[in-house]
């Protein structure tokens, strides 16, 4: 509060707030103790405290009552506002009923996450006409500031696999699938009709969001493969892959998705891998927020229904 610029907030019994708006209201002592369940000596008291720590009278006697002070009167905007909005922080929070809500969502996610949830996500939304979904792609510094502020609901995608792709500590985080990985390529592919040969030196499209030229598999194996094609999307490999002798590695939902759609072959890679963790991420001011715990039931029931029907190997844990 403004009105009391220099006090030291720290020393100020913050109850006594309580009195000076009982007061306001009653413009007296005895009816103000009533109102706040106080004897009229405590209240008298409080009033007493008030005076020393503003310097100020704030209410002298009338005929009418207790009329507040210059001073008191420029206070009791700011303190109205204040206990008002105070209340309704202390209140808990409604329930969300999708049914007749009206609100937008924004999610930040990368283009992987973006093929796993988004049609299942949209199919989920279409029974809720007031909900909105806005998605924005996953900048290249982790959007922390945006998701503090609240601009943003959720961050989707895989993360902490390369360097300098860390994600903050403190942050709320739930695995939605683990990914494994398939080589695709046209469809009658030579390579892939006995994939447990496969060569590595055969030339190959690589997926790399963040513009590397080196995969999580050449750092974990030190093995190299003959990537003759990167690209930071990965929409763009069904076509390239299904026009050439290419192949790619790819998260098996985005490689069944685009065999749905393409002549593409999609076998197991037999070489021992570790699955990709797509996650969602938000702040932990958001965790109780029935809305938000909402979109995140969502979201993960959107990620576990598998295109292919052959279950799911997601991990819906939080932490």
């Amino acid at each position: 509060m403004s009105s009391i610029h220099g006090m030291n907030l720290a020393t100020f019994d913050l109850n006594l707030l309580r009195v000076l708006d009982a007061l306001f209201i009653e413009q007296s002592v005895g009816r103000a103790a009533a109102r706040l369940r106080l004897s009229q000596p405590a209240t008298s008291n409080a009033l007493a405290r008030l005076r020393d720590a503003l310097g100020d009278p704030l209410f002298v006697r009338s005929r009418q009552g207790m009329v507040p002070t210059a001073r008191a009167r420029a206070l009791r905007g700011p303190l109205t506002l204040a206990l008002r909005q105070l209340q309704e922080a202390l209140v808990p929070p409604e329930d969300f009923v999708p049914e007749t809500a009206h609100r937008t969502f924004v999610l930040a996610a990368s283009d992987h996450a973006q093929l796993l949830v988004l049609p299942q996500l949209a199919a989920r939304l279409a029974h809720y006409p007031g909900v909105k979904l806005r998605v924005v792609p996953l900048p290249r510094d982790f959007p922390s500031p945006e998701l503090e502020s609240g601009e943003l609901d959720l961050v989707l995608g895989v993360f902490d696999l390369a360097p300098g792709d860390r994600t903050p500590r403190g942050l709320k985080r739930q695995v939605l699938v683990l990914e494994r990985f398939m080589l695709v390529g046209r469809a009658h592919h030579p390579a892939l009709s006995k994939p447990r040969r496969f060569e590595l030196s055969l030339p190959q499209l690589h997926v790399s969001p963040r513009g590397g030229t080196e995969g999580s598999f050449e750092r974990k194996t030190k093995l190299r493969r003959n990537v003759v094609l990167f690209t930071p999307h990965y929409l763009v490999a069904p076509w390239v892959l299904a026009s050439t002798d290419l192949i790619a590695a790819l998260p098996e939902r985005v490689a069944r998705r685009f065999a749905e759609a393409f002549p593409l072959t999609v076998v197991p890679v037999e070489l021992p891998h570790e699955p990709l963790r797509v996650q969602q991420l938000w702040h932990p001011h958001r965790q109780q927020e029935p809305a938000h715990r909402w979109l995140r039931e969502q979201v993960l029931a959107a990620a576990r229904a598998s295109p292919t029907g052959e279950g799911d190997s997601a991990v819906a844990r939080t932490r």
